[in-house]
């Protein structure tokens, strides 16, 4: 049996589902019946909410005390079948009338793992050591009596992502680049060295060339230590490509892309007719992608398959990673750009890492997605409760994106809840007014808020509610009414 964090309830296509994380940071879905019971999805609703999710981000709800014992299931024919990384892969690689075909191939595969049953309380009956009923599912465990919603161990500690090998598989996979050694037969690789190779590269014209020699003065300017071997790698092969809209959005997968960077080809694509000058959004996106050729790497050595990137094995968060890139590339300006990339989601990473004292955005380029998360829950005195948020906030992503997704507003307390704890602690002490917490709250309403679209339609009073809670427990007085 595994344990799983819920970590939000949403609706989709007129069903309401609740999605969960297991302990290692892996999705599951349940439905929501009209009874308040739970229910396995079937086949075709997990590869549906799967490829949705996949194209565009999944929303999600984060508890910090919601975790639930279960056995992840599918309902295929009206059995329901243990899912398995063998059932799953045989179906996302079939079409929906391969899947029919299936049913029997993979029923008998799975046979002995088959329960008839279909509600998730009735089938953990067999699997529960307890002689009462199974009580209800809760919000909040009741640690009164054993249940499903009260686990008496703590949640896994968090993995980060570093490195991982195959020689059977031929394959490497580097998420830290402290293990760049194990592919490199060279140590390190000068800012001159990146320059010469830009200028050798044939297929990046003249105006690019120009462009990357402007990044890496700024590069080097900012972070004079930082990491340049993946990007001089990338280099040798680098191609800057201009195109129309139609063709942007072939690549990007994206109607909103202004450009992107395919790791595969190694290619990056730009709007034609883009006038790249400081302090302009087409700027930002020409460095935005630089970015990518200096975090990610995608090539064949000595005959094995090497990745390099942020998004690792334990936690991979796409929203996460476009939000930190932003961030470090508008770091790079010497001038002060505000309008960023995934506005709203980089507003939220810009609070928490100024915030911060363990984590800085060098930190990006250096280390994965999953270490950033495990630096939240050390400055924050967490158990892995940063993955949830971190996927809460990519939600709030998809939710804005993807009409057919609807979630209630009160599913993004915890976001505002966390990056409000971790302003107020910072800039709240128990011997200010209530008048002066008042402003600290309007300063990071303010920061949060900027540029964000009216249709996020943000639930501004909980920060002040959240505020007047925060102060009760710091002895301020909130007698005084907000202005």
């Amino acid at each position: 049996m595994k344990y799983y964090q819920k970590v939000f309830q949403f609706t989709y296509k007129g069903k309401s589902y609740n999605m969960y994380l297991d302990n290692h940071n892996k999705h599951f879905f349940l439905r929501n019946n009209v009874d308040g019971s739970l229910s396995y999805i079937t086949i075709e609703e997990l590869i549906d909410l799967s490829l949705c999710f996949i194209n565009v981000p999944l929303v999600m709800n984060a508890r910090k005390d919601s975790k639930k014992g279960m056995v992840p299931k599918v309902i295929i024919g009206g059995v329901s079948v243990t899912l398995s990384l063998t059932l799953l892969s045989t179906f996302m690689f079939s079409t929906f009338n391969e899947m029919r075909k299936s049913e029997e191939r993979i029923r008998a595969f799975e046979e002995s793992r088959i329960n008839s049953t279909q509600t998730v309380e009735e089938d953990l009956k067999d699997y529960l050591s307890y002689d009462e009923p199974t009580p209800e599912i809760t919000e909040k465990p009741d640690e009164s009596k054993p249940g499903l919603d009260f686990i008496k161990t703590p949640p896994d500690e968090l993995v980060v992502d570093t490195y991982l090998e195959s020689d059977w598989l031929s394959y490497k996979f580097i998420y830290d680049m402290e293990y760049l050694d194990k592919v490199f037969d060279y140590d390190n690789v000068s800012i001159d060295q990146v320059k010469s190779r830009i200028q050798k590269n044939n297929h990046i014209s003249e105006k690019f060339k120009n462009l990357l020699y402007e990044y890496c003065d700024s590069l080097i300017n900012k972070y004079p230590n930082i990491e340049l071997r993946v990007l001089y790698e990338n280099l040798k092969t680098l191609e800057v490509v201009e195109c129309d809209k139609l063709e942007l959005v072939r690549h990007s997968l994206s109607m909103d892309s202004y450009g992107c960077y395919v790791r595969s080809e190694n290619k990056i694509y730009v709007l034609k007719d883009y006038d790249y000058v400081k302090g302009t959004w087409p700027y930002q996106v020409i460095f935005h992608e630089f970015n990518h050729c200096l975090r990610t790497g995608d090539w064949i050595i000595n005959d094995t398959r090497v990745k390099v990137q942020v998004e690792g094995q334990n936690f991979s968060n796409t929203i996460t990673a476009e939000a930190l890139n932003s961030l470090f590339t508008v770091s790079l300006f010497d001038y002060d750009e505000l309008d960023i990339a995934y506005q709203l989601q980089s507003n939220y990473h810009k609070i928490m890492i100024e915030c911060m004292d363990n984590y800085t955005l060098e930190d990006y380029v250096n280390h994965s997605v999953s270490y950033y998360a495990s630096k939240l829950d050390e400055f924050n005195q967490d158990d892995n409760y940063a993955t949830t948020i971190l996927e809460l906030i990519q939600a709030q992503y998809t939710d804005y994106h993807n009409d057919s997704i609807s979630v209630s507003q009160e599913e993004y307390y915890p976001i505002y809840d966390y990056v409000a704890d971790m302003y107020f602690r910072k800039n709240i002490n128990s011997n200010m007014s209530y008048s002066d917490a008042v402003n600290v709250a309007d300063q990071l309403i303010t920061k949060i808020m900027y540029d964000v679209p009216q249709d996020y339609n943000i639930d501004i009073n909980h920060f002040y509610e959240y505020l007047d809670s925060y102060c009760e427990k710091l002895g301020i007085e909130t007698s005084k009414a907000r202005s």
